[in-house]
């Protein structure tokens, strides 16, 4: 492990001798691509292109290409957030192909939030079981081959302020667990697959100075959702989930960036579906998925530093627990993650970092070198 995060800081560093490259001379070429503005037509924008590489436990190795375009819309004012779009693919270690097109959207000056995501996924994912009693020792792979699709579209109320309605959708009719694991045998809710189509409504509070790398604001968010025969969903349930963070700022140097979610699912909830602990964003040093159940809380806090150069530092740590009822949700089921990363900025602009992270749970641990920050 400790010989895999040394390559992920190498690596890291080697992507920024291309970005230093970049500096000099723009070519297509080069590994590090962009273009900015053309100011006689009016539109503001800016692209950035380049092949990467990123370890997580979930999917080991991985390799790709991506692109960001950040922008204002023509009738934007100046310093008017910029919206932004990615493409990007990767291939796995683990044979795993992800093709996504995630994207946020500020029209009219903000006044309209548009957010989602279009992708398509052959996944490997890990069962471990559901509950805080789980059998530490215990994995199971299953493989999922799925189109995703996300959709927030939000007006503001008042400055900050947004509501509107969000769709999502899973179809993971094409899931293949393993005939002798515990999704078979116990014939869990949502093993054979199956459709997820949620349709609800939710409300953001967005302050933060930064979309990327934040050092003030807050960004909490709040969504209530069902699924049913009428949103098109095989299940039958609901959820009501919150999410809060802070980010606070003692000099430009130093930065905290606290977070605490809350998710609560009710009716009859597919495993695949069900809140989650563990992964890139949820509790790094924990497989992704590592405990899971109905309901879900979690409180997570974040040091960032910037040292000098491109170079900073970061420490974390946090609680969790799951639970299939309300009762389940106390101390004594908490679980705990702590670690340490380093950050290389991509861009200073738009402050996009590579993170490479080692997380330590109970017994657990994990590296994850990617882009951007967990929260």
């Amino acid at each position: 492990m400790k010989k895999r995060l040394i390559l992920s800081i190498m690596v890291a560093l080697i992507f920024l001798s291309g970005i230093s490259a970049k500096e000099q001379k723009n070519t297509l070429s080069e590994v590090y691509f962009e273009q900015d503005s053309v100011p006689a037509l009016g539109i503001r924008y800016k692209i950035v292109a380049l092949p990467f590489i990123y370890y997580t436990p979930d999917t080991r190795w991985s390799f790709g290409a991506g692109g960001v375009s950040t922008f204002n819309f023509p009738k934007d004012s100046l310093g008017a957030r910029r919206s932004n779009v990615t493409v990007g693919f990767a291939y796995t270690e683990l044979k795993q192909l992800l093709v996504y097109f995630p994207f946020q959207l500020f029209p009219h000056n903000q006044k309209y939030w548009i957010q989602g995501e279009a992708g398509y996924y052959r996944y490997v994912y890990y069962f471990f079981g559901i509950g805080n009693d789980i059998d530490p020792d215990y994995i199971e792979r299953y493989n999922a081959i799925f189109p995703r699709l996300r959709l927030n579209i939000s007006q503001q109320i008042t400055p900050g302020l947004y509501a509107g309605i969000r769709y999502s959708l899973d179809n993971f009719t094409q899931l293949e667990p393993d005939p002798e694991g515990l999704l078979v045998k116990e014939k869990i809710t949502g093993y054979q697959g199956g459709v997820s189509s949620s349709l609800g409504i939710g409300v953001n509070y967005d302050t933060r100075d930064a979309l990327f790398y934040p050092t003030e604001g807050w960004l909490c968010e709040a969504t209530i959702g069902a699924e049913d025969r009428i949103t098109g969903s095989t299940f039958k349930y609901s959820r009501i989930s919150f999410e809060i963070t802070k980010f606070l700022s003692f000099n430009k140097r130093d930065i905290w960036a606290l977070n605490a979610s809350g998710i609560f699912s009710f009716g009859n909830v597919p495993f695949h579906q069900m809140p989650i602990i563990g992964g890139a964003k949820k509790f790094r040093g924990y497989f992704e998925g590592k405990y899971r159940d109905n309901h879900l809380l979690l409180v997570q806090a974040e040091y960032r530093r910037l040292l000098f150069w491109r170079l900073g530092i970061v420490a974390f740590g946090g609680f969790g627990l799951v639970g299939a009822n309300f009762n389940d949700l106390q101390i004594a089921n908490a679980r705990y993650q702590y670690g340490a990363g380093l950050r290389v900025v991509l861009d200073k602009t738009q402050k996009i970092n590579i993170r490479a992270d080692y997380g330590f749970g109970y017994r657990s641990k994990g590296v994850y070198l990617t882009f951007g920050e967990a929260f």
